[in-house]
């Protein structure tokens, strides 16, 4: 490979790269509001549930209901499978949706564990960078001879 085919594909590596930490720290604030750890957490008073279909197969319960407390007529959707009347515990997430808290074992597994995928995928696309933009200096660089 020619060195400037080492340099695009350290080019290419570097925006994975990029690419990678932005879902990384997506995913990592989204657990966060989901632990409740992150964003304004509130109550919501379900309304009403539906089945939604995501269009390949998937589908989801998704809810409608209005904040407890709150005297604005607003309602929020959140993605639960609950019932009506049921009030559960919410938070805003820094994209202004909300999010179910849920502080379960499990939800703190998937908290810190999800993060991590695409924090090394990040990882080892940044190595792959820096190394083709070795190789690619090192075929440019002039000979001792």
């Amino acid at each position: 490979m020619t060195s400037k085919g080492w340099g695009i594909a350290a080019v290419a590596w570097s925006v994975l790269a990029v690419l990678f930490l932005g879902i990384t720290v997506s995913a990592g604030a989204l657990g966060l509001v989901r632990l409740g750890l992150a964003g304004d957490e509130v109550r919501v008073r379900l309304s009403q549930c539906r089945l939604e279909s995501s269009g390949r197969g998937g589908s989801h319960v998704e809810c409608s209901g209005r904040l407890v407390g709150d005297v604005s007529m607003d309602t929020v959707t959140v993605r639960y499978d609950g019932k009506q009347g049921e009030v559960v515990p919410a938070a805003r997430t820094p994209w202004g949706t909300f999010e179910v808290v849920d502080k379960s074992f499990t939800s703190w597994g998937t908290a810190v564990l999800y993060p991590l995928l695409p924090l090394v995928a990040a990882a080892l696309t940044s190595y792959l960078a820096l190394r083709s933009g070795r190789r690619g200096k090192r075929q440019t660089a002039p000979s001792a001879s």
